[in-house]
């Protein structure tokens, strides 16, 4: 068969997949799409050339610790399981953060730890900067029967600090400890209220050259709202989106 015509079943396939897997079919539209595309969309968002991403990808995708995040969580990395090791989720943060090599992180929301695990798996590799954390434990739809950050294994908890509480007390106290950050992540409550504050509060400590990462930006449309309202590039996969302050 001619290659295009392979490249056309596979398509095909993958579109069919998305269907099944998500049941409606203008979100599985935007998740094929995400999934063809994220590679050339974090390239162009940050200006590195295909081949760097490809290779980053490969680094974390095809890695050790991918294997054990797999065994340990029991979640898989393949299309059709729309989990967090989907290579536009998880392993985006890993990518993002080997190109952008913060010294100073900030999350909220934790749970199992998949986002944080791949953030200080990166912080490891690059040999220098901090994951700082916040969760508020078993919120509607984050319920877990086990310990904030389960996921995380030993050795590279040594760059992680977590508090427990609501951001809404807890981030403000921790930026103004900070100062500046060199990347925060909003993986908590998904309000719109709730991304609004964070945003930008968070916006304000944010140095040059830093990022702003979101996930589950579709519950709502402040993520679209902020984007148009600074200007700054900025790009969606699926459910996450990405910002980078340049100034």
């Amino acid at each position: 068969m001619p290659d295009k015509g392979r490249k056309g079943n596979r398509m095909k396939l993958t579109l069919r997949n998305a269907l099944i897997a998500l049941g409606n079919p203008l979100k599985s539209l935007d998740y094929t799409f995400a999934y063809l595309s994220y590679r050339k969309k974090i390239a162009r968002l940050t200006g590195s050339s295909m081949s760097t991403i490809e290779q980053l990808y490969s680094e974390i995708i095809d890695s050790k610790f991918m294997q054990d995040m797999e065994s340990r969580s029991g979640s898989s990395k393949e299309f059709s399981h729309l989990s967090m090791l989907t290579p536009f989720r998880a392993p985006t943060l890993y990518v993002m953060c080997r190109i952008f090599k913060p010294e100073i992180v900030v999350e909220t929301g934790v749970a199992n730890g998949y986002s944080s695990s791949f953030i200080l798996y990166a912080l490891e590799t690059n040999r220098k900067g901090r994951l700082y954390s916040i969760d508020l434990p078993n919120q509607p739809g984050q319920e877990i029967e086990k310990d904030t950050g389960w996921l995380i294994s030993e050795n590279i908890r040594g760059r992680w600090e977590l508090s427990l509480g609501a951001s809404r007390k807890n981030l403000p106290l921790l930026l103004e400890k900070l100062r500046s950050i060199d990347l925060f992540y909003h993986d908590s409550d998904h309000s719109y209220e709730n991304m609004k504050f964070e945003f930008e509060l968070a916006w304000q400590y944010l140095a040059k050259a830093s990022l702003l990462i979101a996930d589950d930006i579709t519950d709502n449309s402040f993520f679209d709202e902020f984007t148009a309202e600074k200007s700054f590039k900025s790009t969606k996969l699926f459910k996450q989106g990405i910002i980078i302050k340049e100034g």
